[in-house]
């Protein structure tokens, strides 16, 4: 049986928009990878040499490979970081249109500290990618199949990964609840199989939100300078404040099944197995991540073998 193969972008597509907790403006542009390469940011902002033995050394200092150890930060989102101290900011929402579409290798350049917020779903970013689609490459995709269960608590909160059922069973799927005491949102419950389709169909649109009585204070703290009702649900004492309201009932849960396949992309690959979460957040999401690169022997590194109907994409 034939294996799928790694992917890239099939030309680089740019977009701009407004910084969540900058406020300012972001020029962001999408570049294909070389097979193996993963995603890799870059603060093309920070680059300010001219000759090109110097930007080669350059690149590298702003560059960083999107994984679980480069997380920094999970306050309002995922920070990554390098090395050399170079960062970026809300990187969730672009990483899980990249798992949504099964895109490996991508350089993303940034103008700035932080990945545009856009809409605060990941739909604008599968738009973006659908401007020019991908091909394959030469190298087989990998898949971690999960063998053995992985845990990460905090107080009630908890995540976990453990195996499917049935050994044949290539699936992933996400089971996520949510409890909040304002009744706008209350306790609400996702349940799905995480491939293509339900990702488009059912999770990219789902935006990020905050209680309106949280907005000043992480204001005074220099943080959300750009949030508005364009890029996130604001909920006030059990109603939406949104002109317009929700795009669908079960938004909130959704977006934190968004967030959840976005932090755990950081891992490179898809998962094969059951994933349950109660109450997660950035901190939970990126600690699962870590916890299951650092425990080898609970996972198998398997090829994910190309379906009878494959393929749509272009070849290398």
């Amino acid at each position: 049986m034939s294996s799928i193969r790694e992917t890239t972008l099939l030309a680089s597509v740019s977009c701009e928009g407004i910084g969540l907790h900058t406020g300012r403006t972001v020029k962001m542009r999408l570049a294909p990878a070389p097979a193996g390469t993963g995603i890799v940011f870059r603060r093309i902002d920070l680059l300010t040499c001219d000759s090109l033995s110097a930007q080669s050394s350059s690149l590298i200092q702003i560059s960083i490979k999107a994984h679980p150890d480069a997380v920094r930060e999970t306050q309002l989102g995922t920070t990554l970081a390098n090395v050399h101290g170079v960062s970026i900011s809300t990187t969730e929402h672009l990483m899980a249109a990249f798992a949504g579409v099964g895109l490996d290798n991508v350089f993303v350049e940034v103008e700035g500290p932080e990945i545009p917020i856009m809409d605060g779903s990941s739909e604008p970013f599968l738009r973006l990618i659908d401007q020019t689609g991908l091909r394959q490459l030469s190298k087989p995709r990998r898949a971690l199949r999960i063998i053995e269960r992985v845990t990460v608590e905090d107080g009630d909160r908890w995540a976990m990964i453990v195996p499917n059922k049935s050994p044949g069973d290539d699936s992933c799927e996400i089971d996520i609840l949510v409890d909040y005491a304002d009744p706008a949102i209350g306790r609400q419950r996702a349940r799905f199989i995480a491939d293509p389709a339900t990702f488009r169909d059912d999770v990219a649109a789902a935006r990020t939100f905050c209680h309106l009585k949280d907005v000043e204070a992480m204001r005074a703290r220099g943080l959300a300078l750009g949030g508005s009702y364009d890029n996130a649900i604001v909920v006030n004492d059990g109603k939406v404040e949104n002109e317009g309201g929700l795009r669908f009932d079960d938004e909130f849960v959704y977006h934190k099944a968004l967030d959840l396949i976005g932090d755990l992309y950081l891992i490179g690959c898809p998962l094969i197995g059951r994933i349950s979460a109660y109450k997660p957040g950035h901190d939970l999401n990126t600690q699962l991540a870590r916890a299951i690169v650092r425990n080898p022997q609970a996972f198998a590194v398997v090829s994910l073998p190309e379906p009878a109907n494959e393929s749509m994409l272009a070849e290398a």
